[in-house]
């Protein structure tokens, strides 16, 4: 009768035993999971924070460029609209010339 008591008991003691290793092998999987998710939100923070620290850095490369591509096409039709006021005022210049004649 001590016998089975006492089985029973250690039987008991056993099951609680790894039935606490079980638990503490979750609670420590539970934690490497939530430090993971932890440094995938840091992670993603920063790369939020470096894509618009390079969007600002780029941003007055590319406002150089706008105003370069603007100023060049100001000056193609400055240019256009010079010869065409230099033709007006030629073609106005030899009529009124050949009117003189």
């Amino acid at each position: 009768m001590y016998f089975r008591f006492g089985s029973a008991l250690v039987l008991l003691i056993l099951m609680s035993m790894a039935g606490v290793a079980v638990e503490k092998q979750c609670l420590a999987l539970r934690r490497s999971v939530m430090r993971q998710q932890y440094r995938r939100e840091v992670l993603q923070d920063e790369y939020a924070r470096l894509r618009l620290q390079t969007q600002q850095l780029g941003a007055p490369v590319r406002l150089f460029q706008v105003l370069e591509s603007d100023r060049s096409e100001r000056a193609l039709t400055e240019d256009s609209a010079n010869s065409s006021v230099a033709r007006r005022q030629s073609a106005a210049f030899q009529s009124a010339h050949n009117a003189d004649r």
